[in-house]
């Protein structure tokens, strides 16, 4: 209800996700949202029906099939739907999934959720960038929420970054702000902040 109030203004609010289009589309669908939706940790922007694949899976999916090589391999039900990335289920042990995959030009990132073979650069800022790009406005315009590692790019190059209380430690020392509350009461305290409700 909080966003909607948001977006009623005129003012873009967006859904930053490291799940595929898919699930992070419905989503955004579903809450009421109208503006872009970034998915795959900024490798995937939707918007007005349009996707724009920001990065391609080709080395992530190279990465894979090492690991598979090498050890039984856990995907996420939802990755045969990803783009331009691979993700592993969290029951996976990070440190042997990074020792196999030590030689490969590839970034891997866990979110408490899923293990993430993501190409080098992709980050959710990315596809902010190309959000802001899309809506033609700044980046310096634009207030970001997060609560995660994945989100810490995000954080930083947004004009100004919140992560809520139970954020983790790269999340909440990469923001401007850190909410006293936690989870969605954290996003309406950041969005009071910011004058917004």
């Amino acid at each position: 209800m909080a966003l909607r109030k948001v977006q009623a203004k005129g003012i873009h609010v967006c859904i930053a996700s490291g799940n595929v289009v898919p699930v992070a589309y419905a989503v955004s669908n579903y809450i009421g949202l109208r503006g872009p939706v970034i998915a795959e940790n900024g490798g995937v922007v939707s918007y007005k029906k349009k996707n724009y694949q920001l990065f391609s899976s080709e080395q992530p999916k190279k990465a894979l099939a090492c690991l598979e090589s090498q050890m039984s391999v856990t995907r996420l039900f939802s990755d045969q739907w990803r783009l331009s990335a691979v993700s592993l289920d969290n029951c996976m042990n990070i440190e042997k999934v990074k020792a196999a995959l030590k030689d490969f030009d590839i970034k891997i990132e866990e979110t408490g959720f899923a293990i993430h073979l993501l190409n080098k650069g992709q980050n959710k800022a990315v596809g902010v960038r190309k959000a802001a790009e899309l809506l033609n406005i700044k980046m310096s315009e634009i207030a970001a929420f997060g609560d995660s590692d994945n989100d810490k790019e995000m954080l930083k190059e947004c004009g100004y970054g919140i992560a809520v209380a139970n954020g983790s430690d790269e999340a909440c020392n990469s923001a401007d702000y850190v909410c006293r509350e936690r989870y969605g009461t954290g996003v309406i305290e950041g969005l009071s902040r910011l004058g917004l409700l």
